[in-house]
């Protein structure tokens, strides 16, 4: 596996996903495209988006714990690049 990138992602998100999906009895296999994400300079998650059909106002912006759009990635080209 290549070494983590350090620009904020956080990692317990993953082990808590990795341990829920490893205890179900069916199983359920994903792929891990966070690192692969973390090498493309632009493509890290937003704090531009809309919420309830309204555009997030400039606090809310600012205020990114709360509000990032960790769905959606900030450019067309990644998720190709997920797919290949």
């Amino acid at each position: 596996m290549s070494t983590p990138l350090n620009v904020g992602t956080d990692r317990r998100l993953f082990v808590i996903a990795n341990n829920v999906t490893n205890s179900m009895k069916v199983p359920v296999y994903f792929i891990n495209i966070t690192t692969l994400s973390e090498y493309r300079k632009d493509a890290h998650t937003s704090v531009y988006t809309i919420r309830q059909g309204k555009m997030l106002t400039p606090e809310q912006q600012a205020d990114p714990t709360n509000y990032a759009d960790c769905i959606h990635w900030c450019l067309p080209g990644l998720p190709d690049i997920w797919n290949e």
